[in-house]
């Protein structure tokens, strides 16, 4: 595991670890920019070392990073022309076998995508009968779990974003396919790291997809993740065990790594700006003057 880590160290942040705005290809690729235009079906961006005008199909684009703002968006065919084009700017949500996008801009919009189909199922500014078509649209979402068609079937549910979110995140976490990432998929890292402020001392052993990967005190890991589906962490130490449904995404993602002594499980707590900078950055330091002693 340390010699994977320090692989993908020398590839990927043995620079200062500026972020960078970068447009995300299906290929996998990802290119810096410093500007970028959406034109009907097609990106144009100014490539940041080359000073050049590129244009991508949009269908040929995952979407785009904004680095230092630390902002991810999905380009996504529009499922209903309205005069918004033929491609969406999406915010992901929510991760799993439903995925959840965000309209972004003045689409104060949700929409639902589940193997390859993706449908609009609320919008703030509709009517109650277009709400109730949408209602429709979202059961057959939801058609082959019976716990999730009678929640949304009973008097009592409210069709509203946030019981949306919560019918989705009950139906992952009640329905998960495992799909073993394969040379086509494109991936996403996701760092982990412990602090030694931890009220529980021994390793973290992280499972994911049948490979265990020791996390310690003061120390990190890179999992490469699918940025298209839901991956599944197993983690213990000697008593705890806890689950995670995460996906790799559009840019890296950190997380450390919590105790939660209240539910007596583990917890990801995503960090962004100055957290980095005196947590992860300072054990991404030390840990790589070790390595490199020994």
């Amino acid at each position: 595991m340390r010699l994977f880590c320090l692989f993908i160290i020398s590839l990927t942040i043995c620079s200062s670890g500026i972020a960078q705005d970068s447009l995300v290809l299906k290929t996998g690729q990802r290119i810096p920019y410093t500007r970028l235009s959406i034109l009907d079906d097609r990106v144009e961006i100014k490539h940041e070392e080359t000073k050049e005008f590129h244009e991508y199909p949009c269908a040929e684009v995952y979407g785009y990073s904004e680095g230092m703002k630390e902002r991810t968006y999905f380009i996504k065919p529009n499922p209903e022309e309205d005069g918004r084009g033929n491609y969406l700017i999406l915010k992901r949500a929510l991760i799993g076998n439903l995925s959840l996008f965000e309209g972004t801009g003045n689409n104060q919009s949700l929409y639902m995508e589940k193997e390859g189909r993706i449908e609009k199922v609320f919008g703030v500014t509709e009517s109650k009968s277009q709400r109730m078509e949408r209602l429709e649209i979202l059961k057959s979402f939801v058609s082959d779990d019976e716990e999730s068609m009678a929640y949304i079937s009973s008097s009592g549910f409210k069709y509203k974003w946030r019981e949306i979110l919560t019918v989705a995140t009950y139906y992952n976490s009640r329905n998960y396919d495992e799909k073993v990432p394969d040379g086509n998929d494109v991936m996403g890292w996701v760092y982990l790291y412990r602090t030694q402020f931890q009220k529980t001392k021994d390793r973290i052993v992280i499972e994911m997809y049948g490979e265990d990967h020791d996390l310690y005190l003061e120390d990190y890991i890179i999992l490469p993740m699918p940025i298209d589906y839901a991956s599944k962490l197993s983690l213990r130490d000697s008593e705890i065990r806890s689950t995670h449904i995460m996906s790799g995404e559009l840019e890296e993602q950190y997380f450390e790594v919590i105790y939660d002594s209240k539910s007596n499980t583990f917890r990801f707590d995503k960090k962004t700006g100055t957290e980095l900078q005196y947590e992860f950055y300072k054990i991404r330091d030390k840990v790589g003057k070790k390595i490199t002693h020994d």
